[in-house]
């Protein structure tokens, strides 16, 4: 689990978030695994292409956008 969703959830249990920011983080971290997935599926089919990595970027950023 990442700081920012740990500390979101000790914040959250603190009363000071709102619960909808828990799950935007949940959204946000649960959009990057998949970023993630695809660059790692990316990466097995081409044999680590450069292409790879600014697809990821270009998804993380899609998913920083959502938010």
């Amino acid at each position: 689990m990442s700081r920012i969703v740990r500390y979101a959830i000790v914040l959250a249990w603190l009363g000071a978030v709102p619960a909808v920011t828990i799950s935007t983080v949940a959204l946000a971290n649960q959009c990057a695994a998949q970023c993630y997935a695809q660059e790692n599926a990316c990466r097995r089919a081409t044999k680590d292409s450069p292409r790879c990595g600014a697809e990821l970027t270009r998804c993380l950023q899609s998913c920083r956008a959502q938010r």
